[in-house]
């Protein structure tokens, strides 16, 4: 292939073989740059090691044969090349390239042609790590070997003027060796829808990197967001990335206008919040003040609304993002419902060790009621919600993955539908009190201390042990007066 010729051609699509050398011979003033919108750099050490490992086995045993690292995809457009998928292989090779080749390097001749650009804190990590481990293992055999390497590398290359179908090829393609989770998935898939505004493109990209740190974004939509939108009745399963792709790609909808995103009443989005009456004026509106505010945790949209495609996604993700973080962060609020909320799920959920199944259905369970109701009696929330859930751990001893299916779906609604529909907190008080069945507490015979007198230090006796410290009943050896306890 002739990059040369690809940057000036008028074809949509087309593709070939070329050598990694010939990618980079930049022969008529191309330039080669990874897009803003780009992940970070995430090949670690390791993966460079195998790499490296990989190579040499070619060398010594399948020299001058092609050494097929797999396909590129460009979005070529004015003689610029944009890579779209390959960028950890080509940043990798360019490396080693450097480090073999130092000041006749690639990244040394054509320090203009290459624009890769690398902001995000863990691609800087990355590639420190990468270069270090290579120059302390690694360097002689690269200097010795690497320009018949050169010679060796080929990969098949899509070049495409259309970004329209460069980011519909990304979405079937996944790096070498590392998979795409469902958010990149995402953030490609809307990205698209937004081909025509360049720098809602970028300015979404940055901020969807920023909260995406340590796939973060992966573990909001597959935990939080999706079983937050979908597990309604008795229909609560696990999702598979096939799940989170519909409904958030497939099942979000055009925008009505360009550059407008639907809103529906919410919390944050309510004309009116009560009515007046008088015998002589009758009936007023008494209607809610307008604020205008920039952080995302007040964007007046609802977990369970329906989605926009491209901007409207992007400005639904941020909020839950930062909803999120702002609940289960380090943040000492002021405020002290979400104060003391926080000291609870701290010391009862995350020091005590409590099971990872129960305490992700805790999270979803906040994130609803706060999406819901704010702040507004959270801390009470949060203890009665421990009393519905803490029935199971008090009850089982081993937490499978299945128990929290169990919880929402067995009884007879399902509390994530209770706190989407009701209208007061209180409605979602009654139905834990009506829903909890009280005997498991009352009866209950965990032993705090085994025969010996040591602690026992049981997942079970754990729990026990951090609700009567939190509660300040030390001197009490049973939980049967819990339900009194958190209406305190």
């Amino acid at each position: 292939m002739n990059f040369k010729n690809e940057s000036k051609s008028n074809n949509n699509i087309t593709s070939g073989t070329a050598l990694f050398k010939s990618i980079f011979t930049f022969e008529g003033g191309y330039s080669i740059k990874i897009p803003d919108y780009q992940r970070p750099y995430v090949w670690n050490a390791e993966k460079v090691e195998t790499l490296i490992d990989d190579l040499q086995y070619h060398i010594e045993h399948n020299s001058r044969q092609a050494y097929y690292m797999g396909s590129i995809l460009f979005f070529c457009q004015n003689g610029e090349y944009e890579i779209i998928d390959g960028q950890q292989r080509l940043t990798s090779l360019l490396i080693l390239d450097k480090i073999a080749n130092n000041g006749q390097s690639i990244l040394a001749k054509f320090s203009d042609n290459v624009q890769f650009t690398f902001n995000s804190p863990i691609s800087k990590k990355n590639i420190v790590d990468v270069k270090n481990f290579v120059k302390d293992y690694k360097t002689d055999w690269l200097q010795n070997h690497w320009n018949n390497i050169l010679n060796d590398l080929a990969f098949s290359v899509i070049v495409t003027n259309r970004q329209d179908d460069a980011f519909s090829f990304f979405e079937t393609q996944n790096n070498r060796g590392v998979k795409l989770g469902s958010a990149d998935y995402l953030k490609s898939f809307h990205l698209r829808e937004l081909r025509e505004e360049e720098g809602k493109q970028v300015a979404f990209a940055k901020q969807w990197d920023a909260n995406n740190t340590n796939q973060f974004l992966n573990y909001l939509f597959n935990q939080v967001i999706w079983r937050g939108r979908t597990w309604k009745g008795s229909n609560v399963y696990y999702e598979s990335q096939d799940d989170i792709l519909q409904e958030f790609q497939k099942k979000t909808r055009d925008p009505e206008i360009i550059n407008q995103v639907q809103i529906f009443p919410t919390i944050k989005n309510k004309i009116a919040h009560a009515i007046q009456y008088d015998e002589n004026d009758g009936i007023m509106l008494d209607t809610s003040p307008i604020a205008l505010k920039s952080h995302a945790i007040n964007y007046p949209f609802a977990l369970r609304q329906p989605i926009e495609k491209g901007i409207g996604f992007f400005l639904y993700s941020e909020k839950y993002a930062e909803m999120y973080n702002f609940l289960f962060g380090v943040e000492n609020d002021k405020n002290t419902e979400l104060a003391k909320f926080r000291n609870f799920y701290e010391y009862v959920y995350v020091q005590s060790g409590m099971s990872e199944y129960l305490k992700s259905l805790y999270r979803l369970c906040v994130v609803m009621y706060y999406d819901k109701f704010e702040s507004k009696n959270i801390y009470k929330f949060a203890k009665y919600l421990d009393y519905y859930i803490g029935v199971y751990r008090v009850e089982l001893s081993s937490i499978y993955d299945k128990t929290a299916i169990r919880i929402l779906r067995d009884n007879k609604q399902n509390l994530l539908d209770i706190i989407s529909q009701a209208f007061i907190p209180e409605q979602v008080f009654d139905f834990i009190m009506e829903n909890t069945n009280d005997d498991v507490f009352r009866e209950e015979t965990i032993q705090l201390e085994k025969e010996n007198g040591k602690l026992n230090y049981s997942v079970q006796s754990n729990y026990k042990r951090a609700l009567l410290k939190y509660y300040d009943k030390k001197d009490q050896m049973s939980l049967k007066a819990l339900k009194e306890w958190i209406k305190l």
